[in-house]
């Protein structure tokens, strides 16, 4: 059963952890193997070890028991000798009765009778046949070495009277060990070398054998490396590698067939070796997590973690495996607020962004869950870094693939295995990117295919001039978003504080958001580069709205509404009264409350700013692309007009200048230009949007409100691929009288 099915909606809904209750399990000793299962099936049940707290002793196993630990080694070697991918769904699972140990051991034995004699013959057949074929690879290249200086190898070893040897050694050292072996033995040596490839030289050397001793020492100082001819070894070298090469490829025959029988037992064989493999880890699993229990005469005892609102379906679950021989209770300590694991609700499709914040650390019992929000913020401003609709939609392919192949069971590899986790991230940060290009007019790096749907940001003007205050409008453009977003922490902060009562950190939090905000309409609806008009008697104040005022200026721009009231009096009201109240507040926590009075300060402007990132970078996407663009057309693809309910897509032409004058040109894409800025800017901007996309949300965002520091939940569950368990029948009082 899908574990996410076990979760209320109110628990998907909620952007914090799950509360958490402790489950108290009690039951007869005889009917611990139908509470493990009731619990494995539950999926949600985290234990609590409290053995050593009670004073109860560990439990030992049964023979049984350790029956599963050594038929689990023997069939873990079955499944790496048959090369079986145990991590992948493969055929229809097996259908095993396990609601017995002693079946799931029958079902095993069987399989391992059947498959185990056969493979150990053939595994041995296989390593005497590759041990065989490593030697006679070596006598060959021994011989091969040998060839030039026509040396029988049955000379080489040590016989009554002489010492003989062969090898290699570098040829800058030949002359010094022939002088060396030479006074070493008053001249009584055959020495012979020849350079077989440039540095390397092959010798063959012959001593009397009382001076054996002496000649090995100078043969090791001067790096010489001695060829280990294998026994029984003789003959001239070409007749030695002709003879080895036969050898080798009847040995080569000899494992190809090996392989293929290999393989047919894989095929006839490895569903049911797999599916024993799987039985014996799950029952390895129910093993040694009764080690959990607590045991007395007659009955069990166990504690766990369980989401708060499953404990109905708990309750059910173990009544249908156990009877009425059951006993459950539930309770939630005062400690339940500090020491309970974090377990978060999120839809499925959420992982990948779950997969994110985790990742910056786990959500204590006190934090908000921001993964909803980010499932949306993430993707939103990545799409603004990177706002192409062409290099979005391959991002968005690239998801589709990931996720399509995760769902057929396949595996990537450790590198683009990160593409598979996050499948559904990719595929929206791709479709915020196609809606980027849309809106700023950028299609595969061109600007001369797509019309911006903002007509603010138009690359040209109708001169053929480029538009000379679309970066400004993308600077105001990026600030706001910041704007926003730190807001939106702010008030989580806010939000989180109130629901666990600290109503100082609240004040401060409400205080924060207040001076804020008025600061931010200080900076659009009074003066940006005048701190003085902020504290103006006369004059008024204009109310800032996210981005309606974009293209518009500051203060009294013709779309910002007016305030009846002073420039002084705001700021007084709406900037220096809250700042106050937050360092008062802030100051009564203590250090801890000076260190967030000073990063709140400093991070009003600070943090805002750092949005302007998102226009940087976009800027950055712009101009790679252009230069790529300014190639060799060589072939130009032309796109005719498109509009899509009255709004141009594609217009019937763009303006541009040409020797000063303007002209209008139907839209077009350089297909190289096109093609390698896809590639490179695609991969180096596209891992550099992630990046700093990912710096705005755990620096700048994460710092308002998200702290982690949790212990993520780790319930008893078993994952099944190869196997089904079959239909259980349910306990009763009657069968445990018997």
């Amino acid at each position: 059963m899908n574990l996410d099915a076990t979760v209320t909606a109110e628990m998907r809904l909620s952007m914090s952890p799950a509360e958490m209750v402790i489950a108290k399990v009690v039951s007869h000793r005889d009917f611990e193997r139908q509470v493990v299962m009731a619990l494995e099936e539950f999926g949600l049940f985290e234990f609590i070890d409290v053995r050593q707290q009670v004073g109860l002793s560990e439990v030992k196993r049964s023979r049984e028991e350790e029956t599963v630990f050594s038929v689990l080694d023997r069939c873990s070697n079955l499944v790496s000798f048959l090369k079986l991918d145990v991590r992948h769904h493969g055929r229809l699972p097996t259908v095993i009765d396990d609601t017995s140990l002693s079946g799931s051991l029958d079902y095993v034995g069987g399989v391992i009778k059947s498959v185990e004699p056969e493979t150990l013959e053939l595994e041995k057949s296989i390593a005497s046949a590759g041990l065989e074929l490593e030697r006679q690879r070596g006598t060959r290249d021994i011989a091969v070495s040998l060839k030039p200086l026509r040396l029988d190898l049955a000379r080489i070893g040590t016989t009554e009277y002489t010492f003989t040897t062969a090898g290699v050694l570098p040829t800058a050292h030949v002359t010094q060990l022939q002088w060396s072996l030479s006074e070493v033995t008053e001249g009584a040596l055959a020495f012979r070398s020849i350079a077989v490839r440039k540095g390397v030289s092959v010798a063959s050397i012959s001593v009397p054998v009382d001076r054996k001793p002496a000649v090995l020492r100078i043969l090791s100082a001067l790096g010489f490396e001695t060829f280990e001819v294998p026994e029984k070894t003789a003959g001239r070298p070409d007749e030695i590698v002709k003879a080895a090469e036969e050898r080798m490829a009847d040995l080569e025959r000899e494992l190809d067939q090996l392989e293929s029988k290999r393989k047919s037992i894989a095929n006839e064989w490895g569903q049911r070796v797999i599916a024993a493999w799987e039985i014996l880890d799950i029952e390895r699993r129910r093993v040694e997590v009764k080690s959990f229990f607590a045991y007395t005469e007659h009955s069990l005892k166990a504690w766990g973690w369980i989401p708060e609102g499953t404990e109905e379906r708990l309750e059910s679950l173990l009544r249908e495996r156990v009877g009425t021989a059951i006993e459950v209770k539930f309770d939630r300590p005062d400690f339940a607020e500090e020491e309970s694991p974090t377990y978060l609700t999120n839809p499925s499709f959420m992982k990948a962004t779950q997969g994110v914040v985790t990742a910056y650390g786990v959500p204590s019992k006190h934090d908000i869950d921001p993964t909803k929000l980010m499932f949306i913020s993430f993707p939103l401003i990545f799409g603004l870094v990177f706002a192409d609709v062409g290099q979005g939609f391959i991002i968005l392919l690239i998801g589709l693939g990931a996720w399509r192949s995760t769902r057929k069971g396949q595996d990537w590899g450790s590198t683009l295995g990160y593409l598979q986790t996050g499948a559904q991230g990719l595929m929206m940060m791709g479709v915020f990117a196609m809606l980027g290009g849309f809106l700023f007019g950028s299609f595969f790096g061109s600007e001369t295919v797509i019309e911006p749907l903002w007509p603010l940001f138009v690359h040209t003007l109708e001169d053929g001039k480029a538009n000379p205050y679309r970066s400004a409008h993308m600077l105001k453009l990026s600030i706001e978003i910041g704007v926003i977003h730190i807001t939106l922490g702010i008030l989580l902060s806010l939000y989180n504080k109130l629901k666990h009562h600290a109503y100082r950190e609240a004040m401060v939090s409400l205080s924060y958001v207040w001076m804020y905000l008025g600061f931010v309409n200080l900076v659009f609806g009074v003066s940006y580069n005048s701190v003085n008009s902020w504290f103006s008697s006369a004059g008024a104040v204009y109310m800032w709205i996210p981005f309606l005022g974009i293209g518009h200026g500051t203060g009294n721009n013709g779309i910002y509404p007016m305030l009846p009231i002073s420039p002084f009096i705001f700021t007084l009201a709406a900037f220096i009264v809250p700042f106050v109240l937050m360092a008062v507040t802030s100051m009564k926590g203590g250090m801890d409350g000076a260190v967030i009075f000073l990063e709140n300060s400093i991070g009003t402007i600070s943090h805002t700013v750092s949005y302007a990132r998102i226009f940087a970078l976009n800027t950055v996407h712009v101009i790679l692309s252009s230069i790529f663009m300014s190639l060799p057309a060589i072939f130009v693809i032309y796109f005719p007009q498109i509009s899509i309910v009255g709004v141009n897509i594609v217009p019937a032409g763009f303006w541009t200048e040409v020797a000063g004058e303007p002209v209008l040109i139907s839209p077009q894409m350089p297909l190289l230009g096109a093609f390698i800025g896809s590639i490179i800017v695609g991969v180096l901007e596209g891992l550099l949007a992630f990046m700093h996309t990912l710096r705005l949300h755990f620096v700048e965002w994460f710092s308002k409100f998200y702290h982690a520091g949790g212990v993520a939940f780790a319930p008893y569950h078993v994952s099944r691929l190869h196997t089904v368990s079959s239909k259980v029948v349910p306990a009763t009082q009657t069968q445990l009288a018997t």
